[in-house]
């Protein structure tokens, strides 16, 4: 669907894999990823549906995809995942919607149990590995860090519990985060960083607004842009820090310094949109480029917010 030189698609499917295209009516949605141990959230809102197409989505509908950006420009999938909860509501008498609260990774991080045992010589890396293949729902891999501890362990050990927990052990042992995106495990340390070629961010390539200093780095609000990604090794954004408006200093409180190089690398992505309105705006959360201070686990950077989930996780 084209609207404004915007291109989007939104489907959404049955357990049997039958899709239904949605993009000709009005959708908003609001899609937030971080990869900070957790999983990625879409709410998605459909308008005035007929009552055949609701009742079906909201007794049937499984799964939705949503794809986004711009006719002559960058277009991809931002959003795959489980729907959790429909809610049906009335806006402005006339207008009826019917929202989608949608999870990716639920079933995978969430009462997923392993039970196995391991002989001597594993190491972390063959650990996570048998963790994702061995739970009770198959996680599939996306990629695992190469820099997780080495060395081979003198004796065998019995991996029993929740998926969860075992994961957030190896993590925290590792100064490592690990997250679901589009269905996948990813095990990764903030000092991975893509050698692939950086994203420039300026007003030209749809900065919109002041980037906003924040601990440890920067976010920046731009265009709608599927470009900017979770990956892993993280990738690398390179935006004029000269445009930064830096966080004010509070005495006793630490603010690190931005890279002088200007690049950040992505670890928090939000979508918003509105297929029908002004929203289309992509905002990014960046940190430092290998993150340096203040110090966290090991000696490498740990961010607040990164810190509170781990805590809400708990």
């Amino acid at each position: 669907m084209n609207n404004y030189l915007r291109k989007y698609r939104v489907l959404i499917t049955d357990r049997d894999n039958v899709a239904l295209d949605v993009s000709d009516l009005r959708c908003t949605f609001q899609i937030e990823k971080k990869a900070i141990q957790s999983v990625n959230y879409a709410s998605i809102t459909i308008y005035n549906l007929s009552s055949s197409a609701e009742a079906s989505i909201i007794r049937e509908g499984h799964r939705v995809v949503v794809e986004a950006g711009y006719e002559d420009g960058a277009y991809g999938k931002i959003f795959d995942g489980e729907v959790f909860q429909p809610l049906f509501d009335r806006e402005n008498v006339v207008d009826y919607k019917l929202t989608l609260h949608c999870i990716d990774g639920d079933s995978l991080l969430h009462m997923n149990f392993v039970n196995f045992a391991m002989g001597a010589g594993y190491d972390y890396n063959a650990v996570i590995t048998n963790m994702a293949k061995s739970a009770r729902t198959v996680i599939p891999i996306n990629h695992i860090t190469d820099d997780l501890k080495k060395g081979q362990a003198p004796r065998g050990k019995i991996v029993f519990g929740d998926w969860r927990d075992k994961a957030r052990e190896i993590a925290l042992d590792n100064s490592a985060q690990f997250y679901i995106n589009d269905g996948k495990l990813d095990v990764m340390k903030v000092t991975d960083v893509s050698q692939d070629e950086a994203l420039v961010i300026s007003p030209e390539t749809g900065l919109i607004g002041t980037p906003q200093q924040i601990e440890n780095g920067f976010r920046f609000r731009c265009l709608l842009n599927p470009d900017i990604r979770l990956t892993n090794p993280c990738m690398r954004i390179k935006l004029d820090h000269s445009i930064i408006q830096q966080e004010k200093a509070i005495q006793g409180q630490y603010i690190s310094m931005l890279d002088q190089d200007m690049f950040g690398i992505v670890i928090g992505i939000t979508h918003t949109g509105d297929t029908r309105g002004q929203e289309w705006y992509t905002d990014a959360i960046c940190l430092n480029k290998g993150g340096k201070a203040p110090l966290g686990l090991s000696g490498e950077a740990i961010p607040d917010f990164v810190r509170s989930s781990k805590e809400n996780t708990n």
